[in-house]
């Protein structure tokens, strides 16, 4: 039989060694939170090289105040980082799991990285422990993945909410959903998170509630951006400027805004919808506007490359401004602009790729041209950062055509400004 006081009073007394499985953007800022509010953390990794890059203080996510903050953590003792084979893993209380959740090259959902983790805590003894899954699943994965692993153990599932490159939604001040597979499970998971976040700790109905309502929140942005992009294709036919169709629409209480680009990426919102299409299609449902939703901002990439390809000439310089897939972050996850620049590339444009945010090296190994800020024939706003605003005035002359895939200048610079669904001119 179970005991789950002896669990909670350990919890409660942060008594407990808690191991984090997964040290990414999920986490490295959880394993530091818990740290910082005095558990005892060891984060396991795969990779030697990460292992003694965190110990040295080093979060290898080119966050700064990551970094300082994981220095502190290590100092005061309550975090290390050991490999997932190391013995260490048996001495923890509570494990954490946040490993990625991948699409393979099919658009099938990965769940190889997950199901290592439940083979290797299948060969620890779990009575009394606590099993938490954050990576992002399905309904009923991670009842069918760590749902009988062992005897006598604690699960729950509580869906991974991060906004990278935001200085206000944190880790510790996101609302937290949190399901069970009973309420002795669910009760340990809600005290455990309730000891370190500022933000609301959510219960809910059962592991499988906690899964969907991750579904739910990303395909809706997934969904609503395609929604936008479809407007602001409509809105170039018709010569109407998008931005100011939803300045319009944002009076209303009821309308939520989202904007069109040059594309959807990173790790949540073009993936999880695969999810969600894989489990309709086993219970025998086709979901077609989340299909359609998937198609419309896939498209994007396409969209945006043909605009480039319409003032483009051969000896012309080309410079796409931030490959990133999101402003002021360095993850190149999904990126859509990497797609953008593959097809300038399938198209023979000559072109170069600057980031402040990638190194050269990166640039290269993903076989694009390091670009310099210099002026250029068409400059390609592809990611916009926030050195955008200083940055263009070294590359935009007089003459420049701007293709801007995120809406990011409101006046006419250069020659034009050609945007996604308006243009300056």
């Amino acid at each position: 039989m179970r005991e789950s006081k002896s669990l909670l009073e350990k919890i409660k007394n942060k008594q407990v060694k808690i191991g984090v499985i997964g040290l990414g953007y999920v986490g490295i800022p959880l394993a530091i939170l818990l740290a910082k509010k005095n558990f005892h953390v060891t984060g396991f990794v795969r990779s030697k090289n990460k292992k003694d890059a965190l110990n040295k203080g080093i979060s290898y996510l080119l966050e700064e105040y990551m970094n300082e903050d994981l220095k502190k953590v290590i100092d005061s003792g309550n975090f290390s980082a050991k490999l997932v084979s190391d013995t260490a893993l048996e001495k923890c209380d509570v494990y954490i799991i946040c490993v990625p959740t991948p699409i393979n090259e099919k658009k099938m959902p990965d769940l190889s990285d997950l199901k290592k983790v439940a083979k290797r805590l299948s060969e620890i003894n779990l009575r009394g422990k606590l099993v938490i899954n954050e990576s992002t699943v399905a309904p009923f994965t991670t009842r069918d993945i760590f749902g009988s692993i062992g005897k006598d153990y604690f699960l729950v599932c509580s869906p991974e909410r991060i906004d990278p490159g935001s200085n206000t939604k944190t880790t510790e001040n996101i609302a937290k959903v949190i399901g069970g597979v009973d309420e002795e499970s669910l009760e340990l998971g809600v005290v455990l998170y309730k000891q370190i976040l500022k933000g609301s700790v959510i219960r809910v109905k059962g592991l499988e509630v906690a899964e969907m309502a991750k579904m739910l929140e990303n395909t809706y942005r997934n969904v609503n951006i395609a929604l936008i992009n479809e407007f602001a294709k409509l809105a170039d036919k018709c010569g109407i400027d998008i931005l100011d169709v939803i300045q319009a629409a944002k009076t209303k209480w009821s309308y939520h805004s989202h904007h069109p680009g040059i594309g959807v990426g990173g790790h949540c919102i073009p993936v999880d919808p695969y999810y969600i299409l894989k489990l309709a299609k086993n219970k025998g449902m086709d979901m077609e506007v989340v299909k359609n939703s998937l198609k419309e901002n896939e498209e994007m990439p396409e969209y945006v490359a043909k605009k480039v390809l319409d003032n483009y000439k051969p000896g012309m310089k080309v410079l796409v401004y931030g490959i990133t897939y999101k402003k002021n972050v360095a993850d190149l996850r999904e990126s859509p602009v990497e797609v953008f620049c593959r097809i300038l590339h399938k198209n023979q444009v000559d072109f170069g790729v600057y980031d402040s945010l990638v190194s050269s090296g990166q640039i290269q190994k993903l076989s694009f041209k390091q670009g310099r800020l210099e002026k250029v024939d068409i400059f390609i706003v592809g990611t916009d950062h926030a050195a955008l605003e200083d940055d263009h005035l070294q590359c935009i002359g007089k003459d420049t055509v701007v293709i801007d895939g995120r809406n990011f200048f409101k006046q006419k610079v250069g020659k034009k400004v050609i945007g996604v669904g308006r243009i300056l001119e």
